[in-house]
């Protein structure tokens, strides 16, 4: 009348393993990982999107290459934590108070332009054609230089080249075009105090503090340091580090069309350095170039180094109006 094998021993055991086999063959829905509580700023963003729904933008990462802030592993020796990472909150807020300062108190601009005589245009002349000719003769010599425009002292020996092409261009077109030769000696004299105070600074850091402590203290012995000294003392260093500032000094401190520094010079040199710190921050420290860490941004002593460059600014455009007058005591007159 009935099936004995349905009160087998062991039957209700198949049964069971067979309904959890065909379960696990069966789609299971994910659950929502949506908060009942709605989005707070104490949850974090998964507690209330939920898994499957697909985000409507991409997801933004600051470094552009997957290297840990360190391009081509030039910058391994650094600590993770200077290349990866937020930035330091004081670091942030002297940035924005800086450059909002920057804008708010810019000041009416007014640039003096004076004539050299015969000798010290030649001598503009000069120096433009020479810092093109270095920079073309360690194109040829070296291949690619990239790094080097995207380096303070890059942007210093540029800036030193237009300066002298630009004032002794003003004299040649002035006979013929008056209104563009007006327009050019003032760019040229604008770039005076920028010119003399980067030639300066990567004179004397380069020389004097980065120099020694490459040599004595990250080159071992031996040959790496015997190949460093002489790359050092090459055509190319010795012109960017080492003739570099008697060409700023050039009509900017002693020359037949000197004049004094401005708060309008002032003002152009805080542009550079504003600039040149857009590029470092927001795209070199992107990419993993860090050349200069001490304006690591993820440490708060970063606002101390840019503080410290503004004040260098200030003090080195009162020191050069001392020894232009000391140089050029017709000025005083």
């Amino acid at each position: 009348m009935f099936d004995r094998r349905s009160n087998a021993p062991g039957d209700d055991a198949s049964t069971s393993i067979k309904n959890s086999a065909t379960a696990s063959q069966r789609p299971v829905k994910q659950r929502s990982m949506s908060s009942h509580a709605g989005p707070t700023p104490f949850h974090r963003r998964v507690s209330y999107m939920p898994r499957d729904v697909k985000e409507w933008r991409p997801r933004f990462k600051w470094h552009i290459y997957d290297n840990q802030g360190s391009y081509n592993g030039w910058f391994d020796w650094l600590p993770l934590w200077m290349r990866v990472g937020y930035w330091s909150p004081v670091a942030v807020l002297f940035l924005i108070a800086f450059y909002s300062c920057m804008y708010l108190y810019k000041p009416p601009l007014h640039f003096d332009t004076t004539r050299a005589d015969d000798f010290w245009w030649k001598a503009d002349v000069a120096i433009f054609l020479w810092g093109i000719a270095v920079v073309a003769i360690a194109r040829i010599r070296m291949g690619a230089i990239s790094g080097f425009w995207i380096s303070y002292t890059g942007w210093s020996w540029g800036i030193l080249t237009a300066r002298a092409g630009l004032e002794a261009a003003s004299q040649l077109v002035e006979p013929t075009r008056p209104a563009l030769a007006a327009k050019m000696a003032v760019w040229g004299s604008s770039l005076r105090f920028p010119a003399a105070v980067a030639a300066f600074i990567t004179f004397t850091i380069w020389n004097f503090v980065l120099f020694p402590i490459i040599y004595f203290k990250s080159m071992p012995p031996g040959e790496k340091r015997k190949n460093f000294l002489k790359f050092n003392f090459g055509f190319f260093m010795t012109n960017i580090h080492g003739l570099n500032l008697p060409m700023a000094i050039v009509n900017n401190i002693y020359g037949s069309s000197v004049r004094l520094f401005t708060e309008s010079d002032l003002y152009v040199g805080y542009i550079v350095v504003a600039l040149y710190s857009a590029l470092y921050l927001f795209f070199m420290d992107r990419i993993g170039l860090h050349f200069y860490p001490i304006f690591c941004p993820r440490s708060a002593s970063c606002a101390l180094s840019f503080g410290s460059v503004l004040c260098l600014y200030w003090y080195l455009m009162h020191k050069g109006n001392e020894l232009i007058l000391y140089l050029n005591p017709e000025l005083q007159m």
